[in-house]
């Protein structure tokens, strides 16, 4: 902005020196200050206006904006916001006041923790969490914190696990180990989110129903209940989620996302999350081996986000555009895509697309295409813009989902086959390691080998012996 001649914004951030050493280092490696702005590594400004208060001190500011007589200014929210937050530290703290006062002022400041519902840093059991969902105002967050404790449980349960690993090695294979979660897995925690969006959908059309009826009291706290208190898959996050899913080996045609998404708000189908369980305890990562792919071509043929129709298409419906396709960092030939600072997801196309645009007919569709025709839909209409720079990598992505997908067709087997079949097929780790080895002497340039020293007569000691190899 600062070069099309107009004054820069500077973005006004709460982090203090006083949160935790973590926080303080971190901030004073950025040399953020309250009175200095800083500039982060993508050229934008922010201030840390309140980086050297103590919690005690946020407190007090609160509180004094909680009565609109005793603001020391005009407030940028009304007094009954200043109040909730109030209420609603309490409520995460056993119903404890804030701030417990004395002779002396603030004694001690809240212990409740706040942020993400679904965070699993805060230990086996968020006891803020639990401590509000105890409160009726608060009854509708229990799904929520049902959800974060499945995260928790199944955070070490590797058969919700993919297989398939995302680097292809100098020698040309992947590691076949535990991974990322699995396709299905992701889409049953989607499943579950929905459904939570839905039913608080729901519960708020209900709960205003009864507020307009008198059936309760007509309160601040009530009043503000009519409305839904949460979404987190919006129709813009979704079309995010779907790109990805998109581009999975795994998945089962195009729009994967979109359709669940679907069959939660359109159709009325609810996917309940099962009762805890104990948390499953950590083991040991297993590496089952290195499967070859070469290129990504030593089986099938791939060409990842390339669309040989949209590009014929482009010049037709979209003829203002410079070009029919697009190239990626790496010189690949891809669909049409443009860039951002970050990935970028238009919130009015996507919203319009979700909920108005795909109908039954689509749904239908959907099931039957190749599930990367989604993924090159959303970049070629520009509703999904890639982060600059990095188209090479979601062309590495969908390159790969594409070739397990056409292996999987090529050997006519289910998912758990195809697991079983790169297991059976691939190398141990000493093979791959030796591989490598053999890989970097084919590349070690001609006058270096010439200047080696000459071998001893006696054999190395470094060699893998034959049952290391080939067991």
């Amino acid at each position: 902005m600062a070069a099309r001649g107009y004054r820069e914004i500077v973005t006004l951030i709460g982090t203090r020196f006083d949160e935790s050493e973590a926080r303080e280092r971190a901030m004073r490696d950025r040399q953020e200050s309250e009175s200095m702005p800083v500039r982060d590594n993508a050229g934008h400004l922010s201030l840390s206006i309140i980086a050297s208060w103590s919690t005690d001190d946020v407190w007090e500011c609160i509180s004094r904006f909680m009565d609109e007589g005793t603001a020391p200014f005009p407030p940028i929210a009304p007094a009954r916001t200043f109040v909730r937050l109030h209420q609603l530290y309490k409520d995460a703290n056993e119903g404890t006041c804030t701030i417990v006062l004395g002779e002396g002022g603030n004694r001690a400041a809240c212990g409740a923790r706040t942020g993400c519902a679904v965070c699993t840093l805060s230990g086996e059991r968020d006891k803020s969490m639990e401590s509000m969902i105890r409160e009726p105002q608060y009854a509708h967050l229990a799904g929520l914190n049902r959800f974060r404790n499945l995260l928790l449980e199944n955070q070490w349960d590797l058969s919700k696990r993919e297989l398939v690993g995302r680097t292809i090695s100098d020698a040309g294979y992947i590691r076949i180990s535990p991974d990322t979660y699995s396709y299905a897995y992701r889409i049953q925690l989607l499943r579950y989110l929905l459904t939570l969006d839905a039913m608080e959908a729901d519960r708020a059309e209900q709960h205003e129903a009864d507020y307009v009826a008198g059936r309760i009291p007509r309160t601040p706290e009530n009043e503000e209940l009519c409305s839904p208190q949460f979404e987190f898959v919006t129709p813009r996050k979704l079309v995010a989620v779907d790109f990805q899913l998109s581009m999975h080996h795994f998945c089962d045609g195009a729009f994967p996302a979109i359709r669940e998404w679907f069959n939660v708000r359109t159709l009325g189908r609810r996917y309940h999350m099962p009762a805890p369980k104990t948390p499953v305890p950590k083991p040991a990562i297993p590496v089952h081996g290195w499967y070859k792919v070469g290129a990504f071509d030593a089986e099938v043929p791939t060409w990842g986000l390339y669309s040989f129709e949209a590009e014929k298409w482009n010049r037709y419906r979209h003829s203002d555009r410079s070009s029919a396709y697009a190239q990626s960092t790496q010189g690949e030939r891809m669909v049409y895509f443009e860039e951002a600072d970050q990935m970028e997801v238009d919130p009015m196309d996507a919203n319009l697309f979700v909920t108005a645009t795909f109908d039954m007919q689509m749904y239908q569709q959907a099931q039957w295409m190749d599930p990367l025709e989604s993924a090159r839909f959303w970049l070629n209409e520009g509703f999904l813009r890639l982060p600059s720079g990095m188209s090479a990598v979601y062309q590495n992505m969908a390159t790969r989902a594409q070739y397990f997908r056409h292996l999987a067709e090529k050997l006519n087997v289910t998912p758990a086959e195809l697991d079983q079949h790169l297991i059976a097929n691939g190398i141990s780790e000493a093979q791959h390691t030796l591989l490598l080895r053999s890989t970097a002497a084919d590349d070690m340039p001609l006058f270096a080998v010439l200047d080696e020293e000459p071998v001893a007569d006696h054999p190395p000691t470094d060699l893998f012996s034959a049952e290391e190899l080939f067991a």
